[in-house]
């Protein structure tokens, strides 16, 4: 499906009424963010939420998750769920891992939506979900809690730095796309190699970007646009520093095409007029306008291949 055109009001596509053209969408978002920041529309901002106090990029409590921001995200994916897919990617990330009574750490658990899954489904013997984030951890403490499941999956808040867990503790280290706000990939995988029990397996999901990616005008419109601090690879420099960490067997799984598909749909579901009524209803119209440039922009970035979320797998030595 190619990203050109969406259905809104106040921005005509000329001789297609009710049409509204997609780069016209994230025109308006950059002159709206020039006249906000002051500053050239290649500029990144602090957090990609809404921007309710007329300067864009504001980090409210220090956080780049506020509550409105998480409100944002789980309108589109789903109570607990800040990146795509739901529990059935959740579960495709671990389709060949065994989890059954297995100790399992998730890395950047967010507001708890994959440790849902995986400890109502997979039936591990523990759970432990990490964050720095206060408010995402609060909130993934009451979602865990009001599916009954308590007893089977803690989320601790974590500062920035090694894991805080003795050497040899999990047999699985999981992470759903939060590993491109690290920027030491180098050091977090060699901390994953040491809390992994002997024959223990690390299996995430990543966003990647493909050897050309800055040659790709798709790939970087969204990258002018987008505003969480981003630390991206190729899949040849991440598969290195997960075998120089010392994992062995590691291996990726290209979801590139999946992606581009749901991205594609996410779109033409913002564009559907009662997901816009709902999402205007609580951040008003102009908020609108900015969530979807940036969602066209993603989707046109996994479109031209320079956006490649990729799952990543490797184990420690037995």
């Amino acid at each position: 499906m190619h990203i050109s055109t969406i259905r809104a009001e106040g921005l005509s596509c000329g001789e297609h009424q009710g049409l509204l053209c997609r780069d016209k969408v994230v025109a308006r978002y950059n002159r709206g963010l020039c006249r906000a920041t002051n500053v050239s529309t290649s500029c990144k901002a602090c957090y990609d939420g809404p921007f309710t106090s007329g300067q864009r990029g504001s980090i409210m409590s220090g956080t780049s998750y506020p509550p409105e921001f998480v409100t944002n995200l789980e309108m589109q994916w789903g109570i607990g769920f800040l990146s795509p897919g739901g529990p059935e990617e959740v579960k495709e990330i671990l389709r060949d891992i065994v989890v059954g009574g297995k100790t399992v750490l998730d890395i950047g658990c967010g507001t708890g939506g994959p440790d849902i899954v995986i400890s109502r489904d997979l039936a591990p013997k523990r759970l432990v979900g990490i964050d720095i984030e206060p408010f995402l951890v609060e909130t993934g403490r009451k979602n865990i809690a009001v599916a009954g499941l308590d007893k089977v999956a803690e989320l601790i808040l974590v500062e920035v730095g090694p894991l805080p867990f003795e050497d040899q503790s999990f047999d699985i280290v999981f992470s759903k796309d939060s590993l491109i706000h690290v920027e030491d990939k180098a050091s977090l995988y060699r901390e994953v190699l040491r809390v992994l029990k002997p024959g223990g397996q690390f299996v995430a999901s990543d966003w990647l970007r493909s050897a050309n990616a800055d040659e790709l005008a798709g790939y970087n419109e969204w990258q002018s646009l987008t505003s969480l601090s981003f630390s991206m690879q190729t899949t040849d420099e991440t598969k290195v520093e997960m075998t120089v960490a010392g994992l062995e067997d590691v291996k990726t799984r290209d979801r590139t095409e999946w992606y581009a598909e749901t991205a594609a749909r996410e779109v033409k579901m913002m564009e559907s007029g009662e997901w816009r009524s709902q999402f205007i209803a609580a951040f008003g119209e102009e908020n609108y306008i900015k969530k979807l440039a940036v969602r066209i922009a993603n989707a046109r970035a996994a479109e031209c291949g320079g956006l490649m979320p990729t799952h990543l797998f490797g184990r420690r030595a037995k």
